[in-house]
């Protein structure tokens, strides 16, 4: 793409960019645009936001200039002595950052940022495309390369960065960006953990998550990560596996990069931020084999009897400081200390009442835990994998009957009575009717917040 078709791109997410470079044109104050949105035009990619630095002292007048064309307001982003350098627009289809210039100067600024591909600036003033690091050359040969050696020292999350942007550009990284890697790992016990669900959230939502997971692992990144990992590393399993802990979970991790796409369970593709929750959990749903494993001693037959529940203890512990909220992480535990009913439930011989409780148990995550379960047999080699996988597959559609009949016996419904009587109606048999009418709603799939289920609410009050 040549610089006056890259502008044009511009002119499509910012209308008004033709403006804005009359006004650096005018005022004589120096505005960049920096970071993604030059990496994803470049890949004729659509973009959601807008990256500009400029002098500290040019913030004030362009935040001021921008809220010309654009509607809303700008938030600080950060804390204490950054509380200056990081202003955010958040638009409805374009997100805006201005920040301070990270040194005296545009070159010190990129020199000081993580990769090439990130490191390329245009001038609005100057007209003028800047790429001292040949981030651009990088981009069309699918390297991720650091611009210096020392900036990944400086923020070892960069790690992590490296590969989610390897696979946001179907790319590879240079084997010195994996030296440097290597050397920066012993800084990620610095980093604040929150830090680390951001960039894993964005490899999960990739469908290479499972090749991105290895190359933090070759880096010694990933058990650094997650040290209940490190104890997969080598561990040898019973004879339904042909691989150890570590790459088996990680193979269940590839399963589940086709399965979000397609299955053959007949199942719904599941929503993104499911999918991330499957990649989660799959991480996690073997970490307690470490601490449960026994062999027989006549007949040296490996166990990991209850590794289930020490997984769940394993996950908990370890990802209290991710951020990954209460309700996910409620969902993740009972996923893994879950995993591995079906594969004990043999529809041939198997109870109703045993499938019934499976499809109570799991309530809304039962596709998600037969996705899970088909991932799991994927990455086994087993005694015979096919007819396990066709007892799954016959499963799946008799769970599937099971919990369309009885989805809304379980489904809570969004509001409660306390919430009809704060919008001022008596109690009564009213509020019976009203909930039940609303929870109608909610699993014919027309409402799905208790923000709506209340909008509802005060309808219904109107109308009566």
């Amino acid at each position: 793409m040549k610089i006056v078709d890259l502008e044009q791109q511009l002119k499509i997410y910012f209308p008004a960019w033709d403006s804005l470079t009359a006004a650096a044109a005018a005022s004589g104050c120096e505005l960049y645009l920096v970071g993604g949105a030059l990496r994803d035009l470049f890949r004729e990619k659509k973009i959601s936001d807008l990256d500009f630095v400029c002098p500290v002292a040019d913030m004030a007048f362009w935040e001021e200039t921008i809220l010309g064309y654009v509607k809303g307001r700008f938030i600080t982003m950060g804390s204490g002595a950054e509380r200056h350098s990081t202003r955010r627009l958040v638009g409805p289809e374009l997100t805006i950052d201005i920040a301070a210039l990270n040194g005296p100067d545009l070159d010190c600024d990129l020199k000081r940022r993580d990769f090439t591909i990130n490191a390329m600036a245009f001038a609005l003033r100057e007209q003028q495309f800047h790429d001292p690091h040949a981030g651009r050359e990088a981009l069309a040969a699918g390297q991720i390369i650091s611009v210096a050696s020392e900036n990944m020292q400086d923020d070892p999350l960069r790690i992590v960065r490296a590969v989610r942007f390897m696979l946001e550009i179907e790319g590879a990284l240079s084997p010195a960006t994996q030296d440097e890697m290597r050397a920066a790992v012993s800084g990620l016990d610095g980093v604040a953990r929150e830090r680390f669900t951001v960039e894993l959230n964005h490899i999960f939502a990739s469908n290479k998550s499972g090749c991105g997971l290895r190359e933090l692992a070759a880096v010694g990144a990933l058990q650094k990560i997650f040290p209940p990992l490190a104890g997969l590393a080598g561990l040898e399993q019973n004879n339904f596996h042909h691989l150890d802990a570590l790459q088996h979970t990680l193979a269940v991790i590839d399963s589940l990069d086709q399965l979000c796409q397609k299955n053959p369970l007949a199942l719904p593709v599941p929503a993104a931020v499911d999918c991330i929750l499957l990649k989660w959990t799959a991480l996690f749903h073997d970490v307690g084999k470490a601490l449960s494993k026994t062999e027989d001693p006549d007949t040296g037959t490996i166990h990991f009897f209850g590794h289930e529940r020490f997984s769940v203890h394993l996950a908990r512990e370890t990802l209290s400081g991710f951020a990954l909220g209460k309700d996910f992480l409620r969902r993740l535990e009972r996923l893994i200390e879950n995993h591995l009913r079906p594969l004990l439930l043999n529809l041939d011989s198997c109870k109703e009442k045993a499938l019934r409780r499976l499809v109570f148990d799991l309530e809304d995550d039962l596709y998600l835990l037969l996705l899970h379960t088909f991932a799991d047999l994927e990455a086994t080699r087993g005694r015979d994998p096919q007819p396990r996988q066709q007892n799954l597959i016959r499963l799946s559609r008799r769970l599937k009957e099971i919990y369309e009949l009885e989805r809304e016996t379980f489904i809570k419904p969004l509001i409660s009575g306390k919430d009809l009587i704060a919008l001022g109606l008596e109690p009564g048999p009213a509020i019976g009717t009203i909930i039940r009418m609303i929870h109608q709603k909610q699993l014919a799939g027309d409402i799905g917040s208790k923000e709506e289920a209340l909008a509802v609410a005060r309808e219904l009050l109107l109308e009566n």
